[in-house]
């Protein structure tokens, strides 16, 4: 039987991803050469671990009409606490905390790969642009280069909208 056109582009889709995620494991070994945890020790980054102090325990079960129990109160401002009072406003702080969450560790991630994606500039600038490896190095900065860019883009994720005020 005959593929639709759908078909084919669905097909053409998945190529694409699958090339995309061969390339990003690639540049694991081949730009990103220090570790993530050396790069968090050296930046004395904190990470998010202060974000779960606020979510406490059993944050994930709503099955029972209780509030968020903090395991640290300090950390969850008075307003969230109020908020929080039954399982629909402890639901809507955790996805506000996990929005938070997300948001910390795509901001690390990037942070990393644009110091290496730095540093192998750097290299390739050291090594010189001239000589018989030149065009190759050129090639090479230049794709750094539009790495660097991508990584300075905003990516958009769509959710359900959960505010129902008008």
């Amino acid at each position: 039987m005959r593929k639709s056109w759908a078909e084919y582009k669905r097909e053409a889709r998945k190529r694409e991803r699958d090339e995309q995620l061969a390339r990003e494991r690639q540049l694991n070994t081949s730009v990103f050469r220090k570790a993530f945890s050396d790069f968090f020790k050296e930046d004395n980054r904190t990470g998010f671990g202060s974000h779960y102090l606020i979510l406490g325990s059993k944050w994930w079960d709503f099955s029972e009409d209780d509030g968020i129990e903090p395991l640290d109160p300090s950390e969850i401002d008075e307003d969230d606490q109020t908020a929080a009072f039954n399982s629909l406003g402890k639901a809507e702080v955790v996805l506000s905390v996990l929005e938070d969450v997300v948001d910390t560790l795509a901001r690390d991630i990037s942070d990393f790969k644009r110091s290496e994606i730095e540093a192998r500039i750097d290299e390739v600038k050291r090594s010189g642009l001239t000589g018989p490896n030149s065009k190759a190095s050129l090639d090479e900065l230049e794709r750094l280069k539009k790495m660097r860019h991508n990584l300075n883009k905003r990516v958009r994720r769509t959710l359900p909208q959960t505010k129902a005020a008008g």
